[in-house]
């Protein structure tokens, strides 16, 4: 009698489970107490129906174990997919966040550049188009003292009438 009450002492302290997680352990748990309990009862009473038991136990076992393992893959597979939606979040947010970051890098190295006085790409792009156009000119002078054409004739200047 004394260990009934304590029994449901302890039940009565025991707050009723939240999520269906919690819900299926707490009746998980008590299906194999009831079912320990009533092992006891039948090896004590009569020893047929304690192997009767056995044997029904088994067939339950065998049906409910296929929808229980169906029941947790399912569960598994949305906490999975709900993690990797979160993780897919997460990672754009870091993804605009580091993008934003080296834009803020590359603006403030392009403006300490800038008052250094460093030439930017566009600066050396347009200097080597120049130095291409000058070396070209260079070429063609020295073309044309190397290979000259017809001696220029003198031009005699007009008499000076006094």
């Amino acid at each position: 009698m004394a260990t009934k009450r304590k029994l449901q002492r302890k039940r009565a302290r025991v707050t009723a489970p939240k999520t269906p997680q919690a819900r299926l352990l707490k009746a998980m748990n008590e299906v194999w107490l009831a079912g320990l309990g009533a092992a006891m009862k039948a090896q004590r009473g009569a020893p047929q129906l304690y192997e009767d038991l056995i044997a029904e136990g088994a067939k339950v076992h065998v049906a409910t174990r296929a929808k229980a393992e169906k029941a947790l893959r399912g569960i598994l597979g949305e906490v999975q997919s709900s993690v990797n939606a979160r993780i897919g979040e997460v990672s754009g947010k870091a993804n605009e966040a580091f993008e934003g970051l080296e834009k803020i890098f590359q603006t403030r190295v392009h403006r300490a550049l800038a008052q250094l006085g460093v030439p930017t790409a566009e600066d050396v792009e347009t200097l080597s188009k120049k130095v291409e156009a000058l070396t070209g000119s260079i070429e063609k002078l020295g073309r044309a003292r190397a290979h000259p054409r017809a001696p220029a004739r003198a031009v005699t200047p007009p008499p000076h009438v006094s």
